[in-house]
């Protein structure tokens, strides 16, 4: 399987409001990309997971019983920020 690929779902899957735990992301995964990656295990998704927070696409959070991930609103440039003043 492609990591860009999973990575993608994972950030179709994750919402800004609410952090979900690693076993609410794996149930909310399409059910046709489930079928389709059979291949797809809790490695492949723990590791896409730290790449896409070392790229600061998502925050881990963590609480004392288990690790919570959540997506980070893209941040704009300082360019597009100074013509929306404009």
């Amino acid at each position: 399987m492609n990591k860009e690929v999973l990575e993608n779902e994972i950030l179709k899957t994750l919402s800004f409001m609410e952090p979900m735990s690693l076993e609410h992301i794996l149930l909310d995964l399409d059910k046709d990309f489930s079928q389709n990656h059979p291949e797809l295990t809790y490695e492949d998704l723990v590791n896409s997971l730290i790449v896409l927070k070392r790229q600061k696409r998502v925050k881990n959070i963590k609480t004392k019983d288990q690790q919570l991930w959540i997506k980070i609103f893209p941040k704009r440039s300082w360019w597009k920020r100074f013509l929306a003043k404009l």
